[in-house]
């Protein structure tokens, strides 16, 4: 199988988006923000910060964090990468429990880099912005339906290295996971890894094309269309080669309630048995605020609502 593509430098089919959209919950975009050669550039940066001595990352350890931003190494059965966490540069604020989740990010010494990252974060919220709003069209549904332009969407990326491996020790960088976002977007590098499941419960290789990003649907609108636009499945699966992967997710803000618009319910997948991470159960029906959910991610660590228990 192939994920269908689609241009957003004109022309762009709203229809097949759909379909595609309601057949997997994964596709790929061309945009001109990303051009083949920004994607290049910017994938030589990222790997620039992985490049660092080992001290220089830790400096900026996410325990350091009261907003979960900055450096860390997960070496366990799930999981098998270092990554760094971004997202809007922000000042502090008190309130309830999730306002902890906003605040500023943590930087190498580096200003440029620190530069660069910004300018990246807001053209992957612009083009992220225009999928989103693609794809409310696509419902017969207004173009701020999900996010309008005066929300102050919380936006995250992680920068992940997926650390190479003996070549018989191949095993997941990432396991089995859905985003629990309105959508992500992705941009990898040329050493693959990278594989979704589709509706029959097959797993398929999705392979880099310069100057595309692949975007997966998260559970967030898979809630709101009802499962018409089902979150993907996927996974990495580590190999010889070293891996540069950036995976921005695009949320609600913090305060803002999510409900559910009326579509017809999407089909139930086939389920191959592995057990694919999500927060949700794909039954909820019930409205909820989108700080609420991401602080128990975030400050409660409740990440699967199947394997790990709410405290």
């Amino acid at each position: 199988m192939q994920l269908l593509e689609f241009d957003f430098r004109g022309g762009l089919d709203r229809d097949k988006l759909r379909e595609a959209a309601h057949a997997l919950g994964a596709f790929r975009v061309r945009h001109p923000l990303f051009p083949a050669a920004r994607c290049r550039e910017t994938l030589t940066v990222v790997r620039a910060f992985f490049d660092l001595p080992a001290a220089e990352k830790q400096r900026l350890a996410i325990e350091r964090s009261p907003h979960f931003r900055g450096y860390s190494v997960m070496h366990n059965e799930r999981d098998w990468r270092e990554q760094i966490h971004l997202g809007r540069e922000e000042e502090a604020r008190l309130g309830s429990l999730y306002e902890q989740l906003r605040g500023p990010n943590l930087w190498p010494s580096d200003f440029a880099w620190k530069s660069a990252m910004l300018e990246l974060i807001a053209a992957l919220e612009r083009t992220a912005r225009d999928v989103l709003s693609a794809l409310a069209i696509s419902l017969g549904l207004p173009r701020e339906r999900f996010v309008t332009e005066e929300e102050l969407a919380y936006l995250v990326i992680k920068l992940i290295h997926y650390q190479p491996l003996a070549e018989s020790e191949a095993r997941t960088g990432v396991a089995p996971h859905v985003d629990f976002s309105w959508i992500t977007l992705l941009l990898q590098d040329d050493t693959g890894g990278l594989e979704i499941r589709d509706a029959d419960g097959k797993w398929f290789v999705v392979p880099p094309i310069p100057g595309t990003l692949v975007v997966n649907v998260g559970e967030i609108m898979e809630f709101a269309t009802r499962g018409y636009y089902p979150a993907a499945p996927h996974r990495v699966i580590n190999g010889a080669r070293s891996r540069i992967s950036l995976p921005f997710f695009l949320n609600p803000d913090l305060d803002t309630r999510v409900e559910p618009v009326d579509l017809a319910a999407g089909a139930d997948p086939v389920d191959d048995g592995t057990h694919v991470h999500r927060v949700f159960s794909t039954a909820r029906q019930d409205p909820f605020v989108y700080g609420d959910e991401e602080w128990k991610r975030k400050g409660l660590n409740v990440y699967c609502g199947t394997c790990v228990a709410s405290p």
